[in-house]
């Protein structure tokens, strides 16, 4: 049974299906205790396939001597990819030099990547994983939206509803076209495409990707296949003030990736969002395992100003979960009605902020007893409030960084639990009004550290002082982890008056 057929039937065999006027069907979910420090569940992976990754584009030579070299490899297969990186025209993309390779049937995969990382010429091979849906159905009949009233999504609404401009990928089963929250400009059109030529016109490495990409199927139709893509892509974008439905949280356009599954498509989607240009991207999937392909992905990303959300996963546990547990991407924990944390989300150092993941109604295709609306639990409904601030806040501010998005969302959170950080809610729940305010009222100008309204010697020696360190926002203005020579060009690049 396929993933989409598996969570299809999940879905129909819990969901209590009811029709009450207008009501939403209700799910049903099993709830799950808490325990700090749990085991989590086992990674799973695709059986027999091993992913390789070289120092550069290896040949047919090279490839048909590994498997002279290693009898077990019986084929390989490439992964699709721009020409080029982004902003990069004469450089090698970083997935021409990845490969999956097929193996015999029973092979012992990890010993298999520990002999292949081994050669020479190769900079890893792991096993291809399987990123899960982040989406646990629930019980109790809930025909309002209370997530965008928690996180104060009205008065952030009276600045800004969204501005079309603004590109939020989002990688999971698709989404249906047809829905009526999905038109009127809601879904991005790819404007160096002409539809239906046969012709790869944009010479991004896709024929006919109009409207996005199906990276299961290989074909340009990102068709939602389990309605839970259509769920993910209501609570961030359904259309706000159409007189229908539900109210997204941002009037943006949206890239509809179909992916999810095995680790190489996700990857596949996150470099193709990110040489599309997306603003940012949605991905409420992962897998408990920390592979290479993956977080050199989402690395990618956030090297070319893209902010990337993920749900924290529904496993109740604080083993990370991936890509959430990335530090290039936002982890997103669930909470409930009462700013609780849920019963279902994971938890760790690694989460970043909480939003709403409980009872939480959105768009819905896929099944027809269900209707066109369906509430559910999960920390795919977290990620996707998140990115849904997100697109507000680009849409005030188009040239936010990704480090200045997580640092005002931060700064402008519902703190929960424990004073500051803490293990469950991360820096608190966001708060949609105070972040946009923020935006709209603080003068853009980082590397002014002193806040003298100029980049001076105070602010050279401020840097200085924190010369090594991590201190999770300025000075450390790249984003990696430590201050160091990037973030004192970037200072210096910016000298003078503030602008």
């Amino acid at each position: 049974m396929s993933l989409p057929q598996l969570i299809l039937t999940t879905l129909a065999a819990s969901a209590a299906v009811g029709l009450l006027g207008d009501a939403p069907a209700i799910a049903h979910g099993q709830n799950r205790e808490k325990v700090p420090g749990g085991g989590g569940p086992e990674a799973q992976f695709v059986p027999d396939e091993l992913i390789v990754a070289f120092h550069e584009p290896p040949t047919a030579e090279q490839l048909a001597a590994l498997r002279g070299q290693l009898p077990k490899i019986i084929a390989w297969r490439g992964l699709r990819h721009a020409p080029h990186p982004k902003n990069d025209p004469t450089g090698i993309h970083p997935l021409a030099k990845v490969r999956i390779a097929t193996l015999a049937q029973g092979t012992m995969v990890p010993a298999l990547a520990d002999q292949v990382g081994a050669l020479a010429g190769v900079r890893y091979a792991e096993p291809n994983g399987i990123l899960q849906l982040a989406v646990e159905p629930n019980d109790p009949l809930y025909n309002e939206q209370w997530g965008p009233q928690k996180i104060e999504a009205p008065a952030a609404w009276d600045i800004t509803t969204g501005d079309p401009s603004v590109v939020i990928a989002f990688i999971d089963t698709g989404i249906d076209f047809e829905h009526e929250e999905f038109q009127d400009g809601a879904i991005w059109v790819n404007p160096g495409e002409i539809p239906d030529n046969g012709i790869d016109d944009d010479d991004n490495g896709f024929i006919d990707d109009v409207v996005g990409w199906d990276f299961r199927d290989g074909d340009n139709g990102p068709e939602d296949s389990s309605g839970h893509g259509t769920w993910v892509a209501g609570i961030f974008g359904a259309r706000l003030n159409n007189g229908l439905g539900i109210a997204g949280l941002a009037n943006i356009t949206i890239m509809p990736l179909r992916a999810f599954g095995p680790v190489e498509l996700v990857a596949e989607a996150i470099y193709y969002a990110t040489d599309m240009s997306a603003a940012a991207m949605n991905m409420s999937l992962g897998l408990s395992a920390d592979l290479e392909i993956l977080a050199e992905a989402v690395q990618y990303a956030w090297d070319n100003g893209v902010t990337v959300v993920a749900g924290a996963g529904n496993d109740g546990w604080s083993v990370p979960f991936y890509p959430a547990a990335y530090r290039t991407v936002i982890a997103v924990s669930g909470t409930d009605a009462n700013d609780e944390l849920a019963d279902f989300s994971n938890f760790g150092q690694w989460i970043d902020m909480s939003a709403p993941g409980v009872d939480i109604l959105s768009s819905f295709c896929c099944q027809p007893e269900a209707g066109a609306y369906f509430v559910a639990n999960g920390t795919s409904a977290s990620s996707p409030h998140v990115c849904g601030l997100v697109g507000l806040m680009y849409s005030v501010d188009p040239t936010l960084t990704p480090q200045e998005v997580r640092d005002l969302l931060c700064e402008n959170a519902d703190d929960l639990g424990d004073p500051g950080f803490d293990i469950y809610f991360g820096c608190g729940r966001i708060n949609a009004a105070r972040t946009i305010a923020a935006i709209v009222n603080t003068p853009r100008c980082p590397a002014d550290l002193d806040a003298d309204g100029t980049i001076g010697i105070l602010d050279l020696l401020s840097l200085l002082a924190a010369w090594g360190t991590d201190p999770g926002g300025p000075p450390d203005f790249d984003g990696d982890g430590t201050v160091g020579i990037f973030d004192l060009l970037t200072l210096l690049a910016a000298w003078g008056a503030c602008p």
